[in-house]
């Protein structure tokens, strides 16, 4: 005959099934916390990387709008630059033909270094302090070179100490040709000039350059 169960085995069966019981809770509780910490650290890390994106991509706009702006400012800025060297070279070239009388201006060839050639009839010798027979002296401490520099800085409306004076040579006799600049060096001259007797350098012809030669 089956042994029957005693109460002190009944009660260990109940407390069997009940630990089985409280465990599957407890597995069930720890499963649903584990789920809750993914789904929020997910968000979490989703978040993150949203506002990082928003961030980046805020950076990015600013630095684009800085550059379109930049870039505006040097556009201006260059339009204001060749504004102004057209209009100083337009005030060169009205400074050159400005005369009581009729300047000849010829354009010069386009391939050539020569911008323009301008002769002037009404120039007239500058004077001088010397005495005849007259003899050209390219020395510079002397008074026939500052006489020289006078005539060159009549034909071309510039100041001695608004010149670069490159050059000053023989062209012939009692001729001399000078090569000079502005002192920016941003213009460039040649300048013709002849003696006449009693009377002084008197300038010939004025070539505007493209570069210094």
């Amino acid at each position: 005959m089956p042994k029957e169960k005693t109460s002190f085995q009944g009660a260990r069966y109940e407390q069997r099934a009940k630990r089985r019981k409280i465990n599957r809770i407890l597995n069930t509780l720890i499963g649903f916390v584990f789920a809750l910490i993914l789904f929020f650290g997910w968000q979490l890390i989703f978040s993150n990387n949203k506002e990082q994106e928003t961030a980046n991509k805020l950076v990015d706009e600013n630095k684009k709008e800085k550059m379109i702006e930049k870039e505006e400012i040097e556009s201006k800025e260059n339009v204001n630059v060749e504004s102004s060297e057209n209009e100083k070279n337009n005030d060169d070239n009205k400074e050159l033909e400005e005369t009581s009388g009729e300047a000849t201006v010829i354009e010069g060839d386009p391939n050539s270094n020569i911008i323009q050639e301008i002769v002037n009839p009404s120039w007239q010798p500058i004077g001088t302090t010397q005495s005849e027979p007259h003899v050209t002296t390219f020395d510079k401490n002397s008074v026939d070179w500052k006489e020289m520099i006078d005539a060159i800085s009549y034909a071309t409306r510039l100041s001695p100490e608004e010149m670069i004076v490159w050059f000053i040579g023989n062209n012939g006799p009692n001729k001399a040709v000078a090569t000079i600049s502005t002192k920016d060096k941003m213009h460039h001259y040649k300048v013709y000039i002849e003696w006449v007797e009693q009377q002084g350098w008197k300038p010939t012809k004025v070539q505007q350059l493209r570069n210094r030669e």
